[in-house]
């Protein structure tokens, strides 16, 4: 193994970074009670200060919980993007608030169709083959779909809580699924009547995105709420300014064989645009690829340290709960083909 020598990277962190204003407000938003793996934070009204250079670099505190767990869902980009935007918020106003994973997910993934969205190769909505929910996506979902983007311009609710959506989510999921298997079954029977008369894999997604619809599927996915509005348009408030910036790299599955020190190489310019990230006080989302068979992951970089070999190890946030933060190095960065982070006005 060949990390990025450690005075390399110290003098990228020991970069100069852009100054950032990061005026006064008052916030209305609170970390809710009862979060899992809740770390200590710092204390209201002191936003986070940029990291001396040279040194360690511990974003963890701008969080206002420890890792949360996305279950058996594909939904790690509505994790990744909640987390980042909860620690701009935090860089702003000098307080924690937590934002739901939940109404992202919900919002920008199942009601808008998204979870109907097949490609060329899976012919119509089936996904891996099967008729499944293509919830996770391709591999530049984050940069694609735009979470972030979505939570910035349509706010974000506050109260709903994962763990009951998820319950209510794999019961709607299993119903759907046996039915876009129904269809799958009609297409293969008729096939020219489908395709000449009638398409139900077309007909059904259009189903599912009416008002009506979509308003009973919110009502029992999240509980019927009604102050729902009212906390998206609170954030939506909040977060007005608030911007995305995002690359995309060029790499394929196949970078998951390479030699850590081939790896290494090929993805300095990412290792060093994420020091960049650190050194101004901002955690990095990553989107790579975890597999050769295009399996892809989302997560945050909150940190970096020296190792005992003269070398680095990022320090993340996962979405698999306080026990899934798994350390990433230099050698990992030739498999990212996403980097993105927030920009607090």
């Amino acid at each position: 193994m060949n990390p990025l020598p450690l005075a390399a990277a110290l003098a990228l962190l020991a970069r100069p970074a852009a100054a950032e204003g990061r005026p006064s407000a008052l916030s209305t938003l609170r970390a809710s009670a009862g979060a899992v793996g809740a770390v200590p934070g710092v204390g209201a009204g002191v936003p986070a200060a940029a990291p001396a250079p040279g040194a360690d670099v511990d974003l963890s505190g701008q969080f206002p919980t420890g890792s949360r767990d996305q279950g058996d869902v594909g939904s790690c980009h509505a994790f990744a993007s909640i987390g980042l935007l909860e620690a701009a918020y935090f860089r702003k106003y000098g307080e924690h608030a937590v934002f739901s994973d939940a109404d992202l997910f919900l919002r920008n993934t199942v009601l808008n169709g998204n979870v109907y969205s097949g490609n060329i190769a899976d012919r119509g909505y089936t996904w891996n083959g099967k008729p499944e929910f293509k919830e996770g996506g391709s591999p530049s979902t984050v940069l694609a779909v735009g979470d972030m983007e979505f939570a910035i311009k349509n706010g974000v609710a506050t109260a709903p809580q994962y763990g009951e959506f998820l319950e209510r989510y794999r019961r709607y999921r299993e119903a759907e699924q046996r039915t876009l298997a129904d269809i799958e079954r009609q297409r293969r029977r008729d096939p020219w009547y489908v395709k000449l008369l009638y398409n139900p894999r077309t007909h059904w997604a259009r189903l599912q995105k009416s008002p009506t619809n979509q308003r009973i599927l919110q009502n029992y996915l999240m509980g019927n709420d009604p102050t729902l509005d009212e906390q998206r348009a609170a954030t939506r408030e909040k977060l007005k300014g608030f911007s995305v910036v995002k690359s995309l790299h060029v790499t394929l599955p196949s970078s998951v064989n390479k030699s850590p020190a081939n790896c290494a190489k090929d993805g300095a310019g990412r290792t060093a645009s994420v020091l960049a990230e650190l050194r101004a006080g901002r955690p990095v989302g990553i989107s790579y690829f975890t597999d050769a068979n295009w399996g892809s992951h989302v997560i945050i970089i909150t940190g970096v340290r020296a190792d005992d070999k003269s070398g680095l190890v990022f320090k993340t946030r996962n979405s698999w709960g306080a026990s899934g933060n798994a350390d990433m190095s230099p050698s990992d960065m030739c498999k990212v083909h996403g980097l993105f982070s927030v920009r607090e006005r």
